[in-house]
């Protein structure tokens, strides 16, 4: 009896969450779905419904930011080791990266306006920092290029490199922000012509764990045709740490980390890939979670940052500045704009 009791206890941990665990006969067999699973399982996303522009009684346009750091908000940042665990378990930084790389979410862009769009080159160079190394009594990085051509721009007019608009152009001459410009475009032609070795020149590249938070940006809309307020998803954005954020801490550990939006994506590109993907459901691990319905749900915990306003969409910050504790009400008193709209549709 003791010992059936230890099987039941065990069973549930080593189980996971993961498809066909029960019944594989080998490793390669956990995850994979059996035919008929594959043949009754649909992978579509629930459509969201029509809604007629003369139906919206009320609409508010908010951007919000989803900490990581924040225990509810795991199912979307782990595992930030994915060496640790399976194929089938993933973070969401995973299907966002991935998908906007290969191009199956066909545009990201720089800026949540969904303007401007992100080049896959602009995208891979941002995921990567490349310094050289001063070298100093070496005779490698720095010191090699200063010791056979004087500058780094000479250095490449020597390897026959064209510097097309910089060709004629006198560094001495620049002031400190384009001197700082000019001498970035040097390193970055001097790394896309490989005209370094591998120990002149050191390399910090983006890994999950580098994602702080997600932004969100949504409406809120009172549908008077089912008298309901409903929240629908636009557009998603990865907040990370920078790869030359983390070389510089390296060297000043007293530096604090320097955050951007990777990306920002349409949410609708997003559905059908992140309905196939499932995050972890820790209340029940056999029946996972996907992201989209996570997302669509609102099963995580934000703080609204911005609203659409007269005053070109300006953020919060930019009218309550340095008041952390003021930003957090006003984010508050936000909400409760939106939610005392629906309740006073019901107050007679």
């Amino acid at each position: 009896m003791k010992h059936l009791l230890l099987i039941v206890l065990i069973l549930p941990v080593f189980a996971f969450g993961q498809v066909n665990i029960l019944n594989a006969t080998t490793p390669e067999q956990i995850g994979a779905m059996t035919d008929e699973e594959v043949e009754l399982n649909n992978n579509d996303p629930l459509p969201y419904a029509y809604v007629n522009e003369r139906d919206v009684l009320f609409s508010k346009t908010i951007w919000e930011v989803i900490d990581l750091n924040e225990r509810v908000n795991f199912p979307l940042f782990y595992p930030s080791d994915t060496t640790l665990v399976r194929d089938e378990r993933r973070p969401l930084i995973h299907y966002l990266l991935v998908n906007a790389k290969n191009q199956t979410i066909p545009f990201v862009y720089k800026k949540d306006n969904l303007k401007d769009k992100l080049s896959l080159d602009e995208l891979n160079a941002a995921l990567k920092y490349q310094k050289i190394k001063k070298g100093e009594g070496e005779n490698i990085g720095l010191e090699r290029i200063i010791n056979e051509a004087g500058t780094k721009k000479d250095f490449l007019l020597n390897s026959n490199i064209d510097l097309g608009e910089y060709n004629d152009v006198d560094e001495t001459e620049l002031n400190d922000d384009e001197f700082a410009q000019f001498d970035n475009d040097m390193d970055r032609l001097i790394f896309a012509n490989n005209l370094l070795r591998p120990e002149e020149y050191s390399e910090e590249i983006f890994d999950y764990a580098d994602v702080i938070q997600y932004k969100m940006k949504g409406i809120w809309f009172f549908d008077k045709r089912h008298a309901e307020l409903k929240y629908r998803p636009i557009a998603i954005a990865p907040v990370v740490q920078t790869a030359r954020s983390k070389s510089d801490m390296k060297d000043n550990p007293d530096l604090k980390p320097v955050t951007v939006d990777l990306f920002w994506i349409f949410f609708p590109d997003t559905r059908k890939i992140l309905n196939k993907a499932d995050a972890f459901n820790e209340s029940n691990t056999s029946k996972p979670v996907n992201f989209d319905h996570l997302l669509n749900s609102r099963r995580f915990s934000a703080y609204i940052y911005k609203e659409d306003n007269v005053y070109q969409d300006r953020s919060i910050k930019d009218y309550i500045p340095e008041n952390a504790l003021m930003q957090l009400l006003e984010s508050d008193r936000i909400k409760e704009k939106i939610r005392n709209f629906e309740q006073d549709m019901w107050s007679y």
